[in-house]
């Protein structure tokens, strides 16, 4: 294995933690708006439960594309409080940035409801393509968010309403945004608004709506939504977010992992060091049925993992309360209420999931999500992020595994940095930051680094 390290200067970021490392992993999670006026004090979370030094960027979820081509707030809260001179739920996030300055919040616009709405307009032509960018930087500025974390869902996708012109569109897009932000900061001399995006992980979809190679070198970073692989739309039962494929897996969904995902962003030009891996804090549900003429035990020996097995949505949580999907703590409480709900562990995927006679469950735990973290250090990508913040343990009593569990059982392994890694974070001043990325081959880590090169720059 040989270790190149491309050495970026950028703020260093070292998040308090106590390894007070130049090189920090990203650990961008997800805020959605929504969370915040669920009624009851378990699935409800608020700005102020968050822990500051949890992630390295919080996306604000979700901002939306009016007609108009302006970026708007999703909720009338987001600006302003309910209250005379309360606090929108912008402001209440950006406090987190008083306690740890160096955490950067950014506002996500788009996503799953949101479709192409907005986006097909906005990509038509140059002129609405300026026409937005300038709104957006304005808008940003103005409600002091850090960057733009794009979240069309997707370019190219006709089953979402996406419009031809969207993959040429979209890098467009991309161009001028990245062009924008930087001629905005040389000219008022503030900081350079990030942009980062979330993308899909299906090849297909990867490959009918992103200009790989071209829109990544304009982004910050590209953050891949491995998750939602299966669902109770397809009818059977199937893991949520495998990182291994299986050998007998049927061709269409041979590449439905985060291994492969990657591996097809990665062939088809971004590098990894740009690159996150998705983790999510839900599992996907079904509720077993029974096949004509054969028992669910039956069924279970025929299919040892219980893989493929024919489903339907599982019946919402009584906390998130939407079908086929539960939060963490969610299946936490379902495991320990319930022993016929039994954990098993899938060897070929590394992920774990629920199995009784009637419900099944593939979700992640902090040994599938410690597993994940490894996995990303040893093939060199940048960081994680996490969807989303009010679907973990954020009080640890459900699972008795301490608050966001699964949150920060990513951030402790993603603060054990590899030796080399370590190393070269003693002789850097604070601001530089290191980031890695790695390619196979026969040499050794010790005659892949160019010490004086590295010393001369940090």
């Amino acid at each position: 294995m040989i270790i190149w390290i491309i050495v970026n200067q950028v703020q260093a970021n070292c998040q308090n933690d106590t390894s007070q490392s130049k090189f920090v992993y990203r650990r961008v999670c997800y805020f959605a708006n929504w969370a915040a006026k669920r009624t009851d004090n378990i699935s409800r979370l608020i700005p102020e439960d968050i822990d500051p030094f949890l992630c390295t960027q919080i996306n604000f979820a979700f901002g939306k594309v009016l007609e108009s081509l302006i970026l708007a707030p999703y909720e009338e809260d987001d600006l302003k409080g309910w209250t005379l001179n309360s606090k929108g739920m912008y402001e209440r996030l950006l406090t987190l940035k008083e306690i740890n300055p160096d955490l950067r919040i950014l506002l996500s616009v788009g996503g799953w409801t949101h479709a192409s709405r907005g986006f097909n307009d906005v990509s038509k032509n140059d002129a609405n393509i300026k026409t937005f960018v300038n709104n957006s930087i304005k808008f940003l500025r103005d409600n002091k968010f850090d960057g733009l974390d794009l979240d069309w869902e997707y370019p190219g996708a006709k089953d979402q309403g996406a419009e031809p012109h969207s993959k040429t569109g979209y890098t467009k897009l991309v161009k001028k945004l990245s062009e924008m932000f930087q001629e905005e900061a040389t000219q008022t001399g503030k900081e350079r608004l990030l942009l980062t995006c979330a993308t899909a992980a299906a090849r297909h979809r990867i490959e009918a709506g992103y200009e790989v190679k071209k829109v990544c070198k304009y982004f910050d970073f590209v953050s891949v939504m491995t998750y939602d692989y299966h669902g109770s739309w397809e009818g059977k039962t199937g893991h949520n977010s495998p990182l291994y494929g299986m050998r007998k897996e049927r061709k269409k969904f041979r590449e439905w992992n985060i291994n492969s995902s990657m591996n097809v962003w990665v062939e088809l030009g971004c590098s990894k060091e740009k690159l996150n891996i998705g983790l999510s804090a839900y599992g996907r549900a079904f509720s077993l049925l029974r096949e004509p003429g054969i028992t669910n035990n039956k069924s279970m020996r025929k299919k040892k993992s219980s893989i493929g097995l024919k489903a339907g949505a599982a019946e919402p949580g009584k906390y998130t309360r939407e079908a086929g999907v539960l939060s963490y703590y969610e299946i936490c409480e379902l495991i320990q209420k319930n022993p016929s709900n039994r954990v098993y562990w899938h060897r070929e995927m590394s992920v774990p999931y629920v199995s009784s006679k009637t419900l099944w469950i593939g979700y992640d735990n902090i040994r599938s999500v410690t597993l994940k973290m490894q996995f990303l250090k040893e093939h060199g990508y940048g960081g994680v992020i996490m969807w989303s913040l009010d679907l973990d343990d954020k009080t640890g009593e459900f699972c008795n595994e301490g608050s966001f569990p699964i949150f920060n059982a990513a951030k402790n392994e993603l603060l054990i940095l590899p030796d080399y890694l370590s190393n070269l974070n003693e002789k850097c001043f604070d601001n530089n930051t290191l980031s890695i990325e790695q390619f196979d081959s026969q040499s050794t880590i010790i005659g892949a680094i160019n010490r004086s090169k590295i010393q001369d720059f940090c």
